[in-house]
């Protein structure tokens, strides 16, 4: 499923108690009178969903289970939510936070990336960035992958058994946690921090 709004804020979420879980559903909200209404296109499998130029747009979404979500707004935060799908999520100017179960993507050019992902099991490579903001991936502590964290502009702290290196504002960390086999994270912090955190059951 794919969300695209110019302006405004997108918050998506699994389906409500009670909804079908196999069924979407759409909410605006606005400043304007009536509020905007977005236009729907489907390729194959694939459901669009996006805005006009220009309008202010504030979004709703309830994803269907097992269904993925890539949603992007050039201006504004990105929230996902509990989805059981894969997510994606990137804002060209605003905060983007992800909490799943299962692995997720996540970038921001101006604003602060949050990944909370439960899955001790993803294909490739997952990436998470913000060229000016701070990124704080939270990873299953029962994970193995590995891993490349890097700053131009600011500091890296992991919780993981792993060490670094820095030269003049830069600092770099390369390395496995476990046996990292085919999955790996790569971290980018242009201009801000970046933390790699044990995501823990609670007791």
């Amino acid at each position: 499923m794919l969300v695209r709004v110019e302006r405004g804020e997108i918050d998506a979420y699994k389906p409500k108690v009670g909804d079908l879980s196999d069924q979407y559903t759409l909410q605006t909200s606005s400043t304007q009178d009536p509020p905007p209404q977005p236009s729907l296109t489907r390729n194959g499998k694939t459901l669009g969903v996006s805005f006009a130029p220009g309008s202010p747009g504030e979004l709703l979404v309830r994803v269907p289970d097992r269904v993925s979500l890539d949603a992007s707004s050039g201006e504004g935060d990105v929230n996902i939510t509990d989805i059981t799908g894969i997510a994606t999520a990137h804002a060209g100017n605003g905060n983007v936070k992800v909490m799943v179960e299962g692995y997720a993507q996540a970038s921001s050019g101006a604003g602060d990336v949050t990944v909370y992902m439960g899955s001790t099991n993803w294909p490739g490579t997952l990436h998470f960035a913000s060229d000016r903001g701070d990124v704080e991936v939270w990873i299953n502590a029962t994970a193995n992958f590995h891993v490349r964290m890097h700053t131009d502009r600011g500091t890296i702290f992991t919780d993981f058994a792993l060490r670094g290196t820095s030269s003049g504002t830069s600092e770099t960390i390369v390395g496995n946690v476990g046996d990292a086999n085919e999955r790996s994270i790569d971290i980018e912090a242009r201009d801000g921090s970046i933390r790699l955190l044990q995501l823990k059951p609670q007791i």
